[in-house]
């Protein structure tokens, strides 16, 4: 992972507003430095991004992606432990594989926000 893609994971973990990120990243592009340059000028990016927001880190609420892999999963698991009692008999017709496709909801719902957390851009800021 890039020296910027890991500043900019460390900022949004520490509850850097967007515009602050995207400020940081500009100032770190302007050095023109690779990695290794980066690194020897400025530390780690972690630790860079506790210089410039210091303080206890604020967690991120669990985005969207999360929310319906989540939901998704608890529906299944719902239907396939309760169905019976309401006249769906979901494990009749799928057998004993009635609660995996909810674990696999779940964890598709947990990886897909962190693939969408990792491949989002970094803020553009343009000078207007």
């Amino acid at each position: 992972m890039t020296y910027v893609r890991r500043l900019t994971m460390a900022l949004r973990a520490r509850g850097a507003s967007e515009e602050l990120v995207a400020d940081v990243l500009r100032r770190t592009a302007g050095r023109r430095l690779d990695d290794a340059g980066l690194r020897r000028e400025l530390g780690s990016p972690e630790q860079y991004a506790d210089t410039l927001v210091p303080g206890p880190r604020t967690a991120r609420k669990a985005g969207p992606v999360l929310y319906a892999g989540v939901l998704a999963g608890a529906a299944w698991l719902l239907v396939g432990l309760f169905g019976p009692a309401w006249g769906w008999d979901v494990r009749a017709a799928l057998g004993p594989l009635a609660l995996w496709p909810a674990v696999g909801l779940l964890v598709l719902g947990v990886v897909g926000q962190l693939a969408a957390d990792y491949f989002r851009p970094p803020p553009r800021h343009d000078a207007g």
